[in-house]
C-alpha cells in the first residue's frame, strides 16, 4: 500500500454535490471509520492508475457523470 509522502504538495478539491450524494459519502466513511478526504485521496490514486479503456464498473460511473454534467449545463 502506498503511503502519503510528507513532501507531496496538497491541494484543495471542492465541488457542489447533491445532499443525497454528500450523505452517501459521509455515511459510507463513518461506517468504515475513515474520513471523506482519505477516501478521496485513495480514489484519486486509483483513478490515476486506471487502465485505458476503464474497467466496466468505472465506465458506468463515467456514463452517469456525463449525464449529470449534461443536466447541469442545460440548467444554465
Amino acid at each position: 500500500m502506498e503511503t502519503e509522502s510528507e513532501s507531496e504538495v496538497r491541494v484543495v478539491l471542492s465541488a457542489k454535490i447533491s445532499e443525497t450524494s454528500a450523505k452517501g459519502w459521509h455515511d459510507f466513511c463513518a461506517v468504515h471509520g475513515i474520513t471523506v478526504s482519505a477516501m478521496l485521496e485513495i480514489a484519486g490514486r486509483e483513478l490515476a492508475k486506471e487502465t485505458n479503456p476503464p474497467i466496466e464498473a468505472r465506465m458506468q460511473m463515467i456514463k452517469m457523470a456525463r449525464e449529470i454534467d449534461r443536466q447541469r449545463r442545460a440548467r444554465k
